[in-house]
């Protein structure tokens, strides 16, 4: 059966979604639950609430898909580990150095990958696989054919979000609140969220255009199941205990019982817990406008349903836990009675002999009666065994005892945590001595961009778009003529659909003498692997500690680029045993988008001509075109160190690069002279980035 996985976000949220049904819950832990509406839950509050969820039979997977940098290592995987003590059923995460620390310190706890690691393939998943993960989340976007494909074809389970908010971000990949004003990343689950507030399209102010509607699967359960999808996810950490237990409710009926919801329940879904609608567009193969737009405020019709949606999780108990008793009265012989749960936890109760009353006494229908009284408890009985000689004489307060000692005695077995199996965590990786200056490396967004005068700034690396290269672009014989290295920029999202296309551009590229490709996914392994293309790592992959950096060496790529949340000391000091870059000039690519905004904006196809989206504090997202269609938001100001030399210099980095986005040729130029000491080009618009203070706990 699809298991039903509830978010948790709050003390109560956790008696909410378990007293609705919910077949697995997901808490935060520490870092991640700081954010967004949550409740801290670490130390006796972490331990009451997994207690809670053993005894009523519903594991708990601790969620901990934070970035984490070296600093915060440590108390990470001490975290993990009191989670895992605690009874923690799994630990969800993103991190690729935080996973690859935990497969070492807890090997027996399963570690499930979160919907940021971008699954959207079935070569995502074996790179999750590889990972180490034995589940993971697929990217929201997918339609039912692509997650069908890939939760039949992969070696590990899969999840799919079925309620909830969701992201305009492909993946809920975004870094527009980490450039902010205040850098509160979304990776942390800090997240401003910039991107449901009124911004500007074509000079009108009073749109939503990336408030997306929640995503509504409940018509889809049963093909996903029959899919071979392993796990039904309902997002929405942060919303009200009323949302958790409304929406859980409505789901665990219809994958249980096949019991859709009456027009009237729908009607409340949409109008008391979406405030931004509802939709199955991506999953239909049929998003549009109609996914966009929406914003509701609760009214008073809403805070009475949710009044009445709390009374039906705070004042009773879901009888949830099946169990078996067994009774056994004989003449001249103790009574014996026993239980079995469902997860085969037993207990047995003596007590005193019967009497022999010498005409008809205690029924075998009169014990079962008495033991089916399990109301107020987590347990359900659902089969009472007897044997019961003839004429005997025996209390039914007698029988109330037994019946709840040995439901105490049970609830104290399923209280109890397994002893988790813990390894010393390994060291920090060694770094490599690097000596001489960094790699020179430029990244055009364009071919106008491609010049003869860039090419004379003597660039050690030159990245451009994979598909303005197998389309043909001379102009890059110029730096090649020079000795420049060329490596074809990957675009940030392929789906499964998408793999055929970029099986052939990869093959493409290959005949031209392109051998090296620029990559944020790790899903775009395999198929780089199988072209015979080295590969580099992105921003995307969200590198911020060294023990990423050395999983990625294992992995075999040739070098990484650190992430742009981090502090530039914290660049620096990482050990850096594999090549590493740092964006050193640029506008950082805040999101890459599913919808196109620049159709949005123009009201039709002209994604040759470049838009912009403003918020109403002046700020302005330049928008491009990218692969398939999609958008990518570009940040508002462009980062520029050129001036600052010591935020990146002496820190052992192998490369510096400059992203060139939505400048001319010549601006282009300009700026390759002033990092090369040639001039005294001062941009316009332009910030640290986070590099000063930084975007992630630390």
């Amino acid at each position: 059966m699809l298991q039903l996985l509830a978010p948790a976000g709050s003390t109560e949220a956790v008696i909410a979604a378990v007293q609705s049904g919910a077949g697995m819950i997901y808490i935060g832990s520490g870092l991640t639950a700081a954010g967004r509406g949550e409740d801290p839950m670490d130390g006796a509050a972490l331990a009451d609430a997994l207690r809670y969820c053993r005894v009523r039979g519903c594991p708990a997977v601790v969620v901990m898909d934070e970035l984490v940098t070296d600093e915060a290592m440590a108390s990470a995987v001490e975290r993990a580990a009191a989670a895992a003590e605690l009874g923690a059923h799994a630990l969800l995460v993103q991190d690729l150095g935080l996973a690859a620390v935990l497969r070492k310190v807890l090997p027996d706890m399963p570690l499930w990958g979160g919907v940021r690691l971008g699954v959207s393939s079935l070569a995502g998943a074996l790179s999750a696989a590889a990972l180490g993960l034995t589940r993971v989340a697929l990217s929201p976007e997918l339609s039912a054919d692509q997650v069908a494909y890939i939760a039949q074809n992969a070696p590990i389970e899969t999840m799919v979000c079925v309620h909830g908010p969701v992201w305009f971000a492909h993946g809920g990949q975004c870094y527009m609140s980490a450039l902010g004003d205040d850098k509160l990343s979304d990776n942390c689950r800090r997240c401003a969220e910039p991107c449901r507030g009124r911004l500007s399209l074509g000079g009108r102010m009073d749109e939503y255009p990336m408030a997306i509607a929640d995503v509504c699967l409940i018509d889809h359960l049963q093909e996903l199941e029959g899919a071979g999808v392993a796990c039904a996810v309902i997002t929405g950490r942060g919303r009200r205990p009323e949302y958790v237990a409304y929406v859980t409710r409505l789901y665990a009926r219809a994958i249980r019982e096949q019991v859709l919801p009456t027009a009237e329940e729908r009607e409340e879904l949409a109008g008391y817990f979406a405030p931004t609608g509802l939709s199955d567009g991506y999953y239909t193969g049929a998003p549009g406008p109609d996914m966009f737009g929406v914003v509701r405020e609760p009214d008073r019709a809403a805070e009475r349903l949710y009044a009445d949606v709390r009374k039906s999780y705070m004042n009773g108990e879901l009888r949830r836990v099946p169990v078996k008793f067994y009774v056994i009265l004989q003449q001249d012989k103790p009574a014996i009675f026993a239980a079995e749960d469902g997860h085969g936890h037993r207990a047995v109760y003596n007590s005193f002999e019967p009497t022999d009353l010498g005409r008809q006494g205690l029924t075998e229908g009169r014990v079962r009666e008495i033991m089916h009284r399990t109301g107020g408890t987590p347990y359900n009985c659902t089969e009472v065994n007897c044997a019961i000689g003839q004429n005997l004489d025996y209390p039914d307060e007698a029988v109330d005892e037994a019946r709840r000692e040995l439901l105490s005695r049970i609830t104290e077995q399923n209280r109890a945590v397994a002893p988790v199996r813990r390894e010393e965590m390994p060291p920090m990786p060694e770094g490599a001595e690097l000596t001489g200056r960094p790699k020179f490396i430029l990244q055009v967004s364009r071919a106008d961009q491609l010049t003869e005068e860039l090419a004379g700034t003597g660039a050690d690396l030159l990245y451009v778009p994979a598909e303005i290269l197998a389309a043909g672009a001379p102009a890059v014989d110029a730096f090649r003529a020079r000795g420049t290295q060329i490596a074809a920029v990957l675009p940030r999202v392929v789906t499964q659909a998408e793999e055929p296309v970029l099986r052939e551009l990869l093959a493409t590229l290959r005949d031209q003498g392109v051998d090296q490709v620029l990559a944020g996914n790790l899903g775009f392994l395999p198929a780089a692997r199988e072209a015979g293309m080295g590969f580099r790592g992105d921003f995307g992959l969200n590198v911020v500690n060294s023990w990423a950096l050395k999983f990625l060496s294992r992995a075999g790529f040739l070098s990484v680029t650190a992430s742009f949340e981090l502090e530039a000391k914290q660049i620096r000091a990482l050990s850096k045993s594999l090549p590493t870059e740092m964006i050193i000039y640029g506008r950082m690519p805040v999101m890459v988008a599913d919808h196109c905004l620049i159709r949005a904006s123009a009201g039709r196809c002209a994604c040759a001509t470049p838009s912009s989206m403003a918020d109403p504090f002046g700020s302005v997202y330049p928008v491009e075109k990218e692969f398939g269609c999609r958008n990518v938001v570009y940040d508002g100001k462009k980062i520029f160190l050129a001036d600052r030399p010591e935020l990146y210099a002496g820190g052992g980095l192998w490369g510096m690069r400059l992203l060139f986005t939505t400048e001319n040729p010549r601006e282009c130029v300009s700026v390759a002279e002033r990092y090369r000491d040639r001039n005294t080009y001062e941009p316009t618009n332009v910030s640290r980035g986070a590099y000063l203070k930084g975007a992630l706990w630390t």
